[in-house]
């Protein structure tokens, strides 16, 4: 792992690179998915990247954080490891060559009001939180921690209870091909108060608490959903 001794101001990826998605060039990135959940760094002044390329000039350390600080993780991306990567820099015809070797899993995180990614082995989860949310994978979608074969495509909901007995429905969606879309609902009913909830532009159907089906006008939402 490559260390710096200074901090930095974040680099924004799209200045850099002409194809970014959450400041991480699109063709690194093979796998992702959210988390929102907590965790604390186990080793000491482990690098806060703005963008998590190792071996770029283009990759800063914003800080270094110390042992045991808490972190707010918000999602997990795979990149593609021992593989060397052309880059397109944007605004330019030239590319950059980089491999970020074994350094393939890192958490987005936010830690003291700033937002950055630090590799997976410097981070341990906390697992006593209780989950505020239920969590569906679409029927076609690709797990790649389970397929590393075929092309990506991940798509999930989240919804979380909120006040007044309503509850929000968030989408997220990943495509090897289209790229990242995202939807966000309020329904103001309780979740368990029927099994049928229409929006304008979407329709969400219970067949029970493991098995929903949503209509969606984002057609790649569209489909049966498990609960995971």
């Amino acid at each position: 792992m490559i260390f710096s001794s200074v901090s930095a101001e974040k680099n924004s990826c799209e200045k850099i690179y002409q194809k970014c998605f959450n400041n991480i060039p699109k063709d690194i990135i093979i796998y992702y998915k959210h988390m929102d959940t907590y965790g604390a760094v186990n080793t000491d002044n482990i690098n806060f990247r703005d963008i998590p390329l190792i071996t770029s000039k283009n990759s800063l350390t914003i800080k270094k954080i110390k042992k045991n600080e808490k972190i707010h993780i918000k999602k997990v991306f795979f990149l593609k490891p021992n593989t060397n990567i052309s880059l397109k820099l944007a605004n330019t015809n030239n590319f950059e060559i980089v491999n970020n070797y074994k350094f393939s899993k890192w958490y987005l995180v936010s830690y003291d009001g700033v937002e950055g990614f630090i590799f997976s082995d410097f981070v341990s989860l906390d697992k006593k939180q209780k989950k505020q949310y239920l969590r569906y994978r679409h029927i076609n979608s690709v797990d790649w921690t389970v397929n590393k074969v075929d092309q990506q495509k991940n798509i999930e909901l989240l919804l979380t209870p909120k006040k007044n007995n309503s509850f929000e429905l968030r989408g997220f969606s990943w495509h090897h091909l289209y790229g990242y879309d995202e939807i966000n609902y309020i329904f103001k009913k309780d979740i368990s108060s029927q099994n049928k909830f229409t929006n304008e532009g979407i329709k969400l159907f219970f067949f029970d608490k493991n098995e929903i089906y949503l209509e969606s006008e984002a057609e790649i939402f569209t489909g049966i959903y498990k609960k995971y």
